[in-house]
Parts: structure tokens; C-alpha cells; sequence
């Protein structure tokens, strides 16, 4: 475990699972978040006391306005009239404002919205995470979010080899924390073998004997019992050390202590660098008139599905004030003004965060650029409705999406391949592999455009030889590889190839003859 600073953890859901974050969190009763990066897709989790009380992501199907169309609450029309409804808080007090639904109602949405962010989240095995506790949400965003009914939906779910991984040593010892709480849903099985604790504690072995189920059924049974917060165990890796949890918790006293007015405080809390702390000079404001902080920006961008949203301005804004909200942004969040930043996590976001809002300034400020630009934004809106409509998962369409582009960079690049073009194939075929790695004919006849190259050998055999390594059966790739060698004059290594190919296809006449060749050489 490292960290980048006195309080900030940092670390890998392959070490720490997220299931057993959110219990060592709730134990643990800490307050910030747990920020959570897998490739593009970014997921913020917000705890007060160790209970879940907000996310957000980056994702399309986890705005609260696809929730609500999806839902069936409200219309493309009336949305589309909405001013900003892209920012989910925005949206809230919009439609409370216009009494387009009930305050218990936007709560139950936004309660359903964080559910299926964390569930989402917990599927992830990799990705990177940081746990800050002077990141918070303002007083008046903290929803009910079910969290022990879905960790223990999620453990009935794992598989058996996970399970095993999970109770490793049978004389581990377990109590009870909690009588069965009336919010938690148990099956009659799993309510069995939690009355099977008549004692202060009992080890795993204890309770299988007891159980009548098999011996991962009943470790399944006891790991969901400990995700939904009624037993207690000792965390074998733990995220968080007494030493950190103890820093923390002062952390936060100091941080209450210190405190503005809630009136005055931003939605997120951002923790304060001295770039931060010096004067703020007239910049952008929140919906609400104030003036948002650095991690409100932060957060906007990093959710941000298209350029307007980066300036929190609707598609119809003029260019005076996309203008003012670019200068504005620039002017308090321009990297410069971190770079005595000692967090290399913030610097690294502050810098990502500045240079989409440069592009996304560049793109729209031009007339015609903004207008293609729109035109490419109304075409993906219309072709997600069409996806859903179909019932496709976003994933899925994400997937099929680069699987034309690909496609359709690959037939391009191919047809300037053969008419020898080859300056004009190699970008074609590039995007190709960019939009589909593991496609092994678009591999090979990359590597055979950048062949035509001397400078790009190198370049051309990788190529080459990961096409061959994606389908070893292929006589054809094989076959490319050895022309390759043949015309940098590597006849060793080509011969090597042909040999290969032939204790595959002992038949094939085009490498038999290229083989004799080399031998005559």
C-alpha cells in the first residue's frame, strides 16, 4: 500500500476487492471518498460514518436523465428544455422548481442511481482506487442507498473458486455483530446457519458441521452474513491500518473545526492545496451563484459526455458564453497554478481535466467545427435511444461501435494497400488494430503497409508476429512474416518460420516452395 500523502490511501481492487472496502469503510465509520479508475470509466463512492450516501461516474446509463427516460418520467421534449440537465443536481432542483416530481420520488431515483453506480463498481477486478477523507458531500446530498442487501446479493453470486479464496483458513473464527436487522433479506438457508451461532463466536469448521450444506454453499452463506454487516471477522488484508484510520478521524475533527457555514459550502469539499488557498478572484460559478471548487471542477469533466457539459452550459449556448466559461475556467484551474502541488494524483488530474477543456474550447468555438461537432453528438444521442430501444447494454453498443470503426478503417486501408498506396493505408489500418486489438488479419496486413517502409521494420515484424500469435493456425500470416525476413534478407529467421508452418500444414505448396527457395540461396 502506498500513499500520496499523509492521508490519502491508495491501491488495486485485485488487493482489495470493493466488497470488503465498503465493510472496512463501515467499520471503520470514515467519512470521504473512494474514487475508482478502470480505463475510461471513472466511479466516485461518498461515505458519511462508513455508510454510502453518493456516487457518480462517467457513464452515460448511470445519469440521472437516462435514468428518468428510461424510466419512463419524463420525455426527450421536456428534458431537452431543460437548462444544464446534464449536471444530475441541477436536473433535481429543476424539476423540483417546476414540480415535475415529488421530492421522495427524485430521492428513490437517486437512491437507484448510486445503487447501480457501486454495483456496476463491484463487478470491477483491477482498477486503480484512492480513498481521500477530506473529499465530502455537502449536508443536503446524502440519499439511502441499500448497501447490505446488494453485498449480499453480490456474494450469493460469486463463484465457488472465489468463495474458496475468500475463507482460506476453516478455523477462522467469526461472531455475531448484529441480530438480523429488519431491512436485510435473508433466504430461510442463510437465516439457518446464522441461528447456528449460539455462542459468542464460532470457527468456519464449527458452523459447516452445523449448517447441513456443502462446504462452499455454507462459506458462501457466511461471507454474504459478513458483507451484510451481521458478523464480524479480521480483515486478512486491510486497507486501511489503525495508525491511518486514527490520522484520519483527526483529520476530520480538524476539518469540521475549521468549517464555513453550510451555506456556504460546496457540494464536494475539495481538500485545500495552496493553490486553492490563495484569494479566488472572480471566476465560475455553480448553478446556484457560488463559486464551485477545484474538485467540483474536476468532477465535471471527468463525468462530462460531451463538450457543453465541461462548461456546464446547455447545446444552445452562443460563443460569448462558452468564451467567458472557458477564460473563466482556465483562469482558476490552469495547471500552472498547481505545479508546487505535491499530490501527484490531483497535478495528473488537473492537467488531464485542462487539456480536454482546451479541445473541447478549440472545437467549439469555430462555427463549422461546433456545428460537426453537434451534428456527431444529436447522431450518437439518436443512436443510443435506438440501442436501448433494441435493448442492447451500452457496453454492448460501445463494443459494436468500434467494431465498425474498425471494420470500416480496415476496408479502407486494405483498398489503398492494394493499389500500393501504402502512405495512405498505414493510418487507415492503425486505427483498425486501435478500435479492434485482438483481430489478427488487421494486425497482419498492418504490418505488411509499414513493411514498405525500411525505417518501420521493427515495427512491421511486431505486427506481423502478434497477428501470428493471435491465430497460430493461419498459413497466411505466417507466410507474410516469412516475406518479411526475406526482404530484409533474415533468411535464418525466415526459414525458422516456413518450418514452423509446414509441422502445421505439412501440405502447403506456397511454403514448400519458399522453403526449397532459401535452401538454393
Amino acid at each position: 500500500m502506498q500513499s500520496q500523502n499523509n492521508l490519502e490511501t491508495i491501491g488495486n481492487l485485485r488487493i482489495n476487492p470493493l466488497d470488503e472496502l465498503l465493510v472496512e469503510i463501515a467499520q471503520n465509520a470514515l467519512n470521504g471518498s473512494l474514487r475508482m479508475t478502470n480505463a475510461a470509466l471513472k466511479i466516485a463512492v461518498y461515505f458519511d460514518t462508513g455508510e454510502t450516501v453518493f456516487a457518480a461516474s462517467n457513464a452515460r446509463q448511470h445519469r440521472l436523465y437516462e435514468i428518468l427516460l428510461q424510466a419512463g418520467k419524463i420525455t426527450k421534449e421536456r428534458l431537452a428544455a431543460i437548462p444544464d440537465y446534464a449536471n444530475d443536481l441541477a436536473l433535481k432542483e429543476n424539476l423540483l422548481k417546476n414540480n415535475l416530481l415529488e421530492k421522495k420520488e427524485i430521492e428513490r431515483l437517486f437512491s437507484r442511481q448510486i445503487y447501480e453506480i457501486v454495483k456496476t463498481a463491484l463487478a470491477w477486478r483491477e482498477a486503480d482506487w484512492t480513498f481521500s477523507p477530506l473529499v465530502r458531500v455537502r449536508s443536503d446530498i446524502r440519499f439511502s442507498v441499500d448497501t447490505p442487501n446488494l453485498l449480499v446479493e453480490y456474494a450469493r453470486s460469486l463463484p465457488a473458486e472465489e468463495i474458496a479464496r475468500k475463507f482460506k483458513n476453516p478455523r477462522e473464527s467469526l461472531r455475531v455483530k448484529t441480530p438480523i436487522p429488519p431491512n436485510v433479506t435473508l433466504s430461510p438457508t442463510e437465516c439457518f446457519v446464522f441461528s447456528r451461532f449460539e455462542k459468542a463466536a464460532s470457527t468456519i469448521e464449527e458452523i459447516e458441521t452445523l449448517s447441513g450444506q456443502s462446504e462452499t454453499e455454507t462459506r458462501r452463506i457466511l461471507y454474504a452474513l459478513w458483507l451484510g454487516g451481521l458478523l464480524v471477522r479480521e480483515i486478512q488484508n486491510p486497507a486501511f491500518s489503525e495508525r491511518k484510520v486514527s490520522a484520519m478521524s483527526s483529520a476530520q475533527i480538524s476539518l469540521i473545526k475549521d468549517d464555513a457555514p453550510p451555506v456556504a459550502q460546496p457540494a464536494i469539499q475539495f481538500a485545500k492545496t495552496k493553490a486553492a488557498q490563495t484569494e479566488a478572484k472572480a471566476g465560475e460559478a455553480a448553478p446556484d451563484g457560488r463559486q464551485i471548487s477545484a474538485e467540483e471542477y474536476l468532477v465535471r469533466v471527468e463525468k462530462a459526455t460531451n463538450f457543453y457539459e465541461l462548461f456546464a452550459l446547455a447545446p444552445n449556448a452562443d460563443a460569448a458564453e462558452i468564451k467567458r466559461s472557458y477564460f473563466s475556467l482556465a483562469k482558476r484551474f490552469h495547471p500552472d497554478l498547481y505545479h508546487k502541488e505535491t499530490d501527484a494524483n490531483l497535478l495528473q488530474r488537473i492537467q488531464t481535466a485542462f487539456s480536454e477543456l482546451a479541445r473541447a474550447y478549440e472545437t467549439l468555438k469555430s462555427e463549422g467545427s461546433r456545428e460537426a461537432y453537434d451534428l456527431k453528438v444529436l447522431k450518437e444521442f439518436e443512436e443510443i435511444k435506438a440501442v436501448q430501444k433494441a435493448g442492447m447494454t451500452p457496453e454492448k453498443f460501445d463494443l459494436q461501435k468500434q467494431c465498425d470503426q474498425a471494420a470500416e478503417n480496415f476496408e479502407r486501408g486494405f483498398g489503398f494497400l492494394m493499389n500500393e498506396n501504402y502512405n495512405a493505408a498505414v493510418p487507415h489500418l492503425a486505427r483498425a488494430v486501435h478500435f479492434a486489438k485482438d483481430n489478427a488479419r488487421y494486425h497482419a496486413f498492418y504490418g505488411k503497409a509499414l513493411s514498405m517502409d525500411d525505417r518501420q521494420r521493427h515495427k512491421a515484424e511486431a505486427e506481423l508476429q502478434i497477428a501470428v500469435k493471435l491465430d497460430d493456425k493461419e498459413a497466411e500470416y505466417r507466410i507474410m512474416l516469412t516475406e518479411l525476413y526475406v526482404q530484409f534478407g533474415l533468411f535464418k529467421r525466415a526459414e525458422s518460420e516456413l518450418k514452423r508452418l509446414l509441422t502445421i500444414y505439412p501440405n502447403n505448396r506456397e511454403a514448400r516452395t519458399l522453403l526449397d527457395s532459401l535452401r538454393k540461396k
